[in-house]
């Protein structure tokens, strides 16, 4: 699956994340869409997978980005998690609520999953940020102890 910036001025796609799968590993692809679960407020967003069906027991994407689509200020970040290979969303939590900018998700061996992402801004401009952190957290925080890697 990718993930696109979506740039386009037409009204109705202005605030959604263009997506597009390859069924074969990347060697083909299949057509882009807009997903009404991903808003777009026109800034970077990641996309990593956290297990498949035979190694997790489900197969669970992962997804960061600021979910702020009344607006382009950078805040909000928040992580979402499909089991469907990014059919669905259906869990989401903000990872960090006030000013923050871009986020980059990756997972260790042992399941944790961390998010890089800029927190805060210096005075009024919501696009200079003013640290980097590094977030840790697992499957069991972001969906409030429903599922949880084997």
């Amino acid at each position: 699956m990718l993930n696109m910036r979506n740039q386009t001025r037409h009204e109705r796609r202005r605030r959604l994340r263009a997506v597009c799968v390859s069924p074969d590993g990347a060697r083909d692809w299949g057509p882009v869409r807009f997903d009404e679960a991903l808003v777009e407020p026109e800034c970077m967003a990641n996309l990593v997978r956290l297990s498949l069906a035979p190694d997790g027991g489900k197969n669970r994407i992962l997804f960061s980005n600021h979910d702020n689509a009344r607006s382009r200020e950078r805040k909000n970040v928040t992580i979402k998690l499909s089991y469907n290979e990014g059919e669905t969303w259906p869990v989401q939590k903000a990872l960090e609520r006030g000013r923050s900018g871009y986020s980059d998700l990756a997972v260790t061996p042992d399941g944790t999953i961390l998010c890089s992402h800029e927190r805060g801004s210096f005075g009024k401009d919501h696009m200079n940020a003013a640290h980097l952190c590094v977030a840790r957290f697992n499957l069991e925080w972001l969906t409030d102890g429903r599922d949880r890697l084997p």
